[in-house]
């Protein structure tokens, strides 16, 4: 019997000690600072938009600590980010990956309170002089494009659409056609050529049988060699009621 009690009053000495544990209070500090700001061309000071998933991101490394871990914060369509939930320190920054070429800085101080700066960046493709326009049964896109530096060529193009702003590569209709994108193997020299791409509201009514308003964006995918994967590049989108 004298066994039975001992082995009852083990396991529940054992939860009553884990629970003072598990209620102790948490004595971390919370974060203390904010950090926001834009990633704008060095060139045209403008934004470089992205895609809102999987498209340019911050990787940042809290310096300091035995094991400096990765974190991503992520950067906004309109290539703006917040990030409201940073402890102050110093961090080691990397952008890699993204839709412009590559690099670190190595030492970034984020203070108590807001932090506000801006990237200056070089994008790898500038989608210029954009009109996109409705013409008859048709979604009519013409546009340029101008390389970051002269290696880059270009891979592919595409008119975008879908029922919101985060219309793009990851976020878009699977428009039916042949006129919407091109792609180019080998990858094409920028040569200053306009370009042409058409989404035929015909073929594609499925997708457009609502009267409401839809987003278009045009991207174009650079080719470059020893930068790691490249992401689109955009131009702002455009609303179109329909």
């Amino acid at each position: 019997m004298q066994k039975l009690l001992n082995i009852l009053l083990i396991p529940a000495l054992l939860l009553a000690f884990n629970s003072c544990e598990i209620f102790k209070i948490d004595n971390y500090e919370a974060p203390n600072a904010s950090f926001h700001g834009s990633i704008r061309d060095a060139q045209t000071g403008e934004l470089v938009e992205t895609d809102i998933q999987n498209g340019s991101a911050i990787r940042a490394y809290e310096l300091g600590w035995p094991t400096e871990s990765a974190q991503t914060w992520v950067v906004k369509q309109n290539g703006e980010f917040r990030n409201d939930l940073v402890f102050a320190a110093h961090y080691k920054i990397e952008f890699i990956n993204g839709n412009f070429y590559p690099f670190t800085i190595d030492d970034l101080e984020i203070k108590k309170g807001d932090n506000q700066h801006d990237f200056e960046v070089t994008p790898y493709l500038r989608v210029q002089n954009v009109n996109i326009r409705k013409e008859g049964n048709a979604i009519v896109a013409t546009f340029s494009l101008q390389g970051g530096k002269p290696e880059v060529k270009l891979a592919a193009i595409r008119l975008y659409a879908f029922t919101d702003i985060y219309v793009g590569e990851q976020v878009k209709f699977a428009t039916q056609g042949s006129d919407f994108s091109q792609t180019f193997s080998p990858a094409k020299d920028i040569d200053g050529t306009t370009y042409t791409l058409s989404i035929d509201l015909g073929a594609n009514e499925n997708f457009f049988k609502y009267a409401r308003n839809y987003y278009f964006r045009v991207g174009a995918l650079a080719s470059v060699s020893g930068v790691g994967t490249i992401r689109y590049n955009y131009a702002p989108l455009v609303v179109i009621p329909l």
